[in-house]
C-alpha cells in the first residue's frame, strides 16, 4: 500500500451470506437441515468457536450433498458451495456454484443468483483467477440491488482495486485510484446512510493523499456504523493516521482549527487521547488483567 495500507480482507467475507438463508423456502428436509447447520456455523464462527463452526459446516455440506443427489437444484448446489467455501474447499465450491447456474434460478431468486456469483468469484480468486473474480465483483457492485451483496462485493472489489493501483506506475496509479473513488462515491450516492461506503471513500482518499477528506469520510463512517468490529477498528486507525498526516502538513492556524474539531470528536467517542481509541485501552486492560 502507498502509505496507509488497506488491511487485507479475510478470505471469507464479512459474516458472509448468512442473511440469504432466511429467504430460502425449504420444504425438503435435507435442504432445510443444510441451511440450519450452515446458519449455526456462521453464528459459531462469529463467536470464534472455530471447531464447533467447522463441525456445523461439515454437517451442512453433508446435508446439501444428500439434497443435491436426491433433488438437484440451484439452491441445493448454492448451499453446498457456501459450505465448501467455509471449509476452504475452493475447487469443489467453484464446481458447486457452476452447477447451481446450470440448473438456473427461478423468478424471485435473483438474490440467490447473486449469492452464487459472489461465491464463485471468491472461489476463482482463491484458485488464482484474480481478473475473472475482479470482473464479477465489479459486476455485482454496479448491478446488485441488494445492500448486503453490494457491501460484500464492494469490500472485495476495493481491496483488489487498491492492490492493482499500488502495483502500477504513478500516472496509471492515479487513474486507477480515481476510478476506485468514483465507484465508492457512486455507492454512497445510492445509499448515503451506509457507513461502509464512507469507509471505502476514506481509504481511497488516503491513497490519493487527500487526508482532510479522508478524515471526514472516516468520521462519517464511524457515526453511521460499520459492519464488523475489524472494520470499525481499522476505520479508527485511519482517523488517527489522517490526524498524524495533517499535523505534518497543515499550517499553524489550519492545524489549530483542525485540532479543535478533532478534540471534540475524540471527546465524544471517549478516546483516551488523540491517538488512542477506547478499544485500544480496553484491549490493554484486558491483557493486563489476564497476565495478572
Amino acid at each position: 500500500m502507498i502509505e496507509y495500507p488497506l488491511k487485507k480482507m479475510k478470505k471469507k467475507p464479512v459474516p458472509i451470506l448468512l442473511f440469504c438463508l432466511f429467504f430460502l423456502s425449504a420444504c425438503i428436509s435435507h435442504l432445510k437441515e443444510a441451511k440450519f447447520h450452515y446458519a449455526q456455523g456462521q453464528r459459531l464462527s462469529r463467536q470464534y468457536q472455530t471447531e464447533k463452526a467447522v463441525a456445523s459446516f461439515k454437517r451442512a455440506l453433508k446435508e446439501a450433498e444428500l439434497e443435491a443427489q436426491k433433488h438437484p437444484s440451484a439452491q441445493a448446489y448454492m448451499v453446498k458451495g457456501l459450505a465448501e467455501m467455509e471449509l476452504d474447499a475452493w475447487g469443489d465450491a467453484e464446481e458447486s456454484f457452476l452447477r447451481a447456474f446450470s440448473f438456473g434460478f427461478e423468478k424471485g431468486e435473483e438474490w440467490a443468483r447473486e449469492v452464487s456469483l459472489l461465491g464463485l468469484a471468491s472461489s476463482l480468486e482463491e484458485l488464482g483467477l484474480e481478473d475473472s473474480a475482479f470482473n464479477i465483483y465489479s459486476y455485482l457492485v454496479n448491478k446488485s440491488r441488494l445492500k448486503q451483496i453490494s457491501i460484500l462485493a464492494a469490500q472485495k472489489y476495493m481491496d483488489r482495486a487498491l492492490e492493482r493501483a499500488i502495483r502500477t506506475e504513478k500516472k496509471e496509479r492515479q487513474r486507477l485510484l480515481a476510478t476506485a473513488l468514483n465507484t465508492a462515491e457512486r455507492l454512497s450516492d445510492k445509499d448515503l446512510s451506509c457507513g461502509f461506503y464512507h469507509y471505502l471513500q476514506s481509504q481511497v482518499l488516503s491513497h490519493l493523499s487527500d487526508y482532510k477528506k479522508s478524515f471526514e469520510e472516516a468520521v462519517m463512517a464511524r457515526e453511521l456504523g460499520l459492519p464488523t468490529e475489524e472494520i470499525f477498528r481499522d476505520n479508527d486507525l485511519q482517523i488517527v493516521f489522517c490526524y498524524k498526516k495533517l499535523k505534518e502538513e497543515l499550517s499553524s492556524q489550519e492545524w489549530q482549527d483542525f485540532q479543535s474539531i478533532y478534540l471534540k470528536w475524540i471527546k465524544k467517542w471517549n478516546w483516551q487521547d488523540s491517538e488512542t481509541p477506547a478499544w485500544k485501552k480496553e484491549a490493554r486492560n484486558a491483557a493486563h488483567n489476564k497476565v495478572g
